[in-house]
């Protein structure tokens, strides 16, 4: 009932899509259309949607037609469907809810004066004199940043914990090339589950402590644990810390592979990087922002699983149907992004971009909340670095992107060296 799609066993298809996602798509693509059906391990079919006149209606569809916590749940079983990213309908209207105010405009803008510091304490500690891999750096400058200033916690030992708890609970060798099993994946499925909660577990503890400290709080704080405690008082610290665990791990691949892509293309283009560095929220800047998450986004699709039967692209999809819009493919159609495949941050001042194909974010109902955190991230956390420790990249060309999860990473990490030493 599905449409056609590459016939390999479904593990062959995922290692292939894993290893070199964007190829595996355009390949399927070219063979079967618009529409095609990938057969994946552990997450089972996928059903790919690349016209762009497609996309729009299904990102619409969520929450009365399609769900997409359940979606991605098949990617990422430990999203708790109480949470803003795994939850649905009532679920997720209220999670996302009770932590929008930390990352509403102002709440944003507060904390921009803050973040240099943090950056530049993180660059001064990257090896100079040699290569290293950019990306886990970025994890843990992030992961220091979200935990200091979104979710608020001041006191120094608390701090130090959760950003090492974090990066322990989330860190995994390499780029696996299998999404991770849970429930209903058999022993491999129960013995990854267990491995989780076994990382989890101080992760919540060190939350708990913190929503805990806040009891006698007067309410006049704008990150994301007072939030959610003004939104959800009645709630328990176990409940509000299993809510904004799933927030961390959303919080920190995708922003950190996006910044890494990013610096990876400005190391090759030193007049860029200069430019950059000097006005980073110039209109040229926020275009060579946007291009590079154009051609490098860190989420490789928006999922939806539909809840009713629905028609895309002359396909009859039935309900129960898991749905996937490739969003590096739909960034670089050529109907819509003209010489789809180069670097033209020229596209975005000049008024040829479309709007319509581009989904960095995501879209619909499911846009990302943290945008506004993200592209804060873009020009803050970016120019410092770039003033502070310039770096070049050691490989010509840019690396290959490998799919992490539900991130598109570099394969190589992002391999670096810092140009010339610390700047002053």
């Amino acid at each position: 009932m599905l449409p056609p799609g590459p016939g390999g066993h479904p593990l062959v298809q995922t290692v292939a899509f894993h290893r070199d996602p964007l190829g595996a798509l355009t390949r399927a693509r070219s063979r079967f259309g618009a529409v095609f059906t990938l057969r994946m391990a552990v997450a089972g079919p996928l059903v790919a949607i690349t016209d762009p006149s497609e996309v729009e209606r299904l990102l619409e569809a969520d929450p009365e037609r399609a769900h997409a916590g359940e979606a991605r749940r098949r990617i990422l079983p430990m999203a708790s469907p109480r949470s803003a990213f795994g939850g649905d309908e009532q679920q997720h209207r209220h999670a996302r809810e009770s932590i929008a105010p930390a990352f509403s405009p102002e709440a944003v803008e507060e904390r921009r004066q803050r973040m240099p510091a943090i950056a530049d304490a993180h660059a001064a500690a990257w090896p100079q004199g040699r290569p290293f891999r950019l990306l886990p750096r970025m994890r843990a400058l992030l992961d220091d940043v979200f935990v200091r200033l979104v979710l608020g916690v001041r006191d120094e030992r608390r701090a130090r914990a959760l950003v090492d708890a974090i990066g322990r609970m989330l860190w995994t060798p390499g780029n696996p090339p299998l999404p991770v099993p849970g429930e209903g994946n058999g022993a491999l499925g129960a013995a990854a589950t267990a491995f989780f909660e076994r990382r989890h577990r101080p992760v919540s503890r060190l939350l708990v402590e913190e929503i805990e400290s806040r009891a006698g709080d007067s309410g006049d704080r704008s990150d994301a644990i007072a939030a959610a405690r003004a939104h959800r008082h009645a709630e328990s610290p176990e409940a509000l810390a299993e809510e904004l665990t799933v927030v961390l791990m959303a919080a920190q691949e995708p922003p950190a592979a996006a910044l890494t892509w990013l610096l990876g293309r400005l190391a090759r283009e030193p007049a860029l990087a200069a430019e950059f560095a000097a006005e980073p929220r110039s209109l040229s800047s926020e275009a060579v922002a946007r291009e590079s998450l154009r051609l490098r986004p860190p989420a490789f699709g928006a999922l939806r699983r539909l809840t009713t039967p629905m028609r895309i692209g002359g396909h009859d999809l039935p309900a129960g149907t898991v749905t996937m819009i490739p969003i590096p493919l739909v960034q670089r159609d050529p109907r819509t992004f003209p010489e789809p495949n180069r670097f033209r941050p020229e596209r975005w001042t000049s008024g040829q971009a479309n709007e319509t194909g581009y989904l960095p974010f995501g879209g619909g109902a499911r846009r990302c909340v943290g945008e506004q955190q993200a592209r804060s991230y873009i020009d803050t956390i970016v120019p410092t670095i770039l003033r502070s420790l310039p770096m070049r990249a050691v490989w010509p060309g840019e690396e290959r992107a490998v799919l992490r999860g539900t991130v598109l990473v570099p394969h190589r990490g992002g391999v670096m060296r810092a140009a010339g030493g610390r700047r002053a």
